[in-house]
């Protein structure tokens, strides 16, 4: 996992120290902060949550990236991207580190971080 992107900053709405705990039945705001590597018409997320060495995808977000952020994206601006994600209350208390990534148009990493987190 690497970012092409720059000064790469993650954080969770009412996180400051992981790992993050996030309450079944709210919405919690993550925000990617970065700097775009090169230029792209278009930003997908993939969210992956690694729940004991096995990999699940993140059901139910919207996987359009550019829903949350100005697109197109021009190389070397910053870019501020927050998603909104509903903890359902289905969802089991768990925990697991997510691996969030925003892919460009060319199918490469713009920007990645690992979040460690405990749904309750």
């Amino acid at each position: 996992m690497r970012s092409m992107g720059s000064d790469v900053q993650l954080t969770v709405d009412g996180c400051l120290v992981p790992p993050c705990q996030l309450k079944r039945g709210e919405v919690v705001n993550i925000n990617f902060k970065y700097t775009a590597s090169k230029d792209t018409q278009e930003l997908s997320i993939e969210a992956l949550a690694n729940i004991g060495g096995l990999e699940f995808p993140w059901v139910g977000i919207d996987t359009n990236g550019c829903h949350f952020t100005r697109c197109p994206i021009a190389a070397g601006t910053p870019v501020d991207w927050t998603l909104p994600v509903d903890i359902l209350k289905e969802y089991p208390a768990i925990s697991g580190v997510v691996n969030f990534k925003l892919v460009d148009d060319s199918g490469a990493s713009q920007a990645c971080a690992l979040l460690p987190a405990k749904i309750v």
